[in-house]
């Protein structure tokens, strides 16, 4: 029976799944991301850890389907060919309404046999490179937004992973704001500390000064998030 100990062992619970205040914690090395991560909904926290049994992309799916359809915005070091056209057919069904991707520009832009499937796959306007290596993934929805940060790039790698999700209006308008920014300066240059220096000098009131050398803009205080300010649509990235 579940639970039993017996002389000598002491029976293990398949899986964990226990609330300690608001949030719940998972851990698991077999199951799905559906089954690790659970059910979503306006204020549900969750940690968890994995054997990397499933991939970012397989959480991102799990998202799209408890909040969507959905708005998805995606930082990521590095992905497979495999996820962006899982991503891809995905948004061919609907349950995706518009998608953006921030890859690390060594792993990019460096390798067009990399980034040519990608770009077939998505469209060139879906992408931007910098230096990124952080990996976050944003869903907003028309049943709630979520964020999740995590150790998982977008393909499956067979190790020890961990996750967070929050699914939070505040938390996802923070780093909508983030990416956002990311994106709309890494179009307008290529110089990474050009970049990095824009958007999160945005953050720091000790940066908040005039505009010193000619070209370069005042860092301009964040304000407020609003996710109905911050969707977009296919139309947009004009595919």
């Amino acid at each position: 029976m579940p639970g039993r100990v017996t002389k000598g062992a002491v029976a293990r619970p398949r899986a964990l799944r226990y609330r300690t205040g608001a949030v719940r914690r998972v851990v698991h090395r077999t199951e799905t991301a559906a089954e690790v991560i659970g059910p979503l909904a306006p204020g549900v926290r969750v940690t968890g850890l994995t054997a990397g049994q499933f991939s970012a992309i397989d959480a991102m799916e799990h998202m799209v389907d408890e909040l969507g359809p959905a708005v998805v915005r995606i930082s990521t070091w590095t992905t497979g060919l495999y996820d962006i056209e899982r991503a891809a057919a995905i948004r061919q069904e609907g349950r995706i309404t518009g998608m953006r991707v921030l890859l690390d520009r060594g792993t990019f832009e460096k390798s067009p046999k990399y980034a040519g499937p990608l770009i077939a796959a998505l469209g060139v306007e879906a992408f931007r490179c910098l230096s990124v290596h952080a990996n976050v993934i944003i869903v907003c929805g028309t049943r709630g937004a979520a964020v999740m940060r995590s150790s998982m790039n977008l393909n499956k790698n067979l190790r020890t992973e961990q996750f967070d999700i929050d699914v939070c209006d505040d938390v996802a308008g923070f780093y909508t704001a983030w990416f956002d920014a990311l994106w709309d300066e890494s179009g307008r240059s290529q110089d990474n500390r050009a970049i990095i220096r824009a958007v999160y000098d945005r953050w720091d009131p000790q940066a908040a000064k005039p505009a010193g050398k000619e070209g370069e803009r005042p860092a301009q205080k964040p304000a407020r998030v609003k996710l109905h300010d911050v969707a977009f649509d296919l139309s947009e990235l004009g595919l």
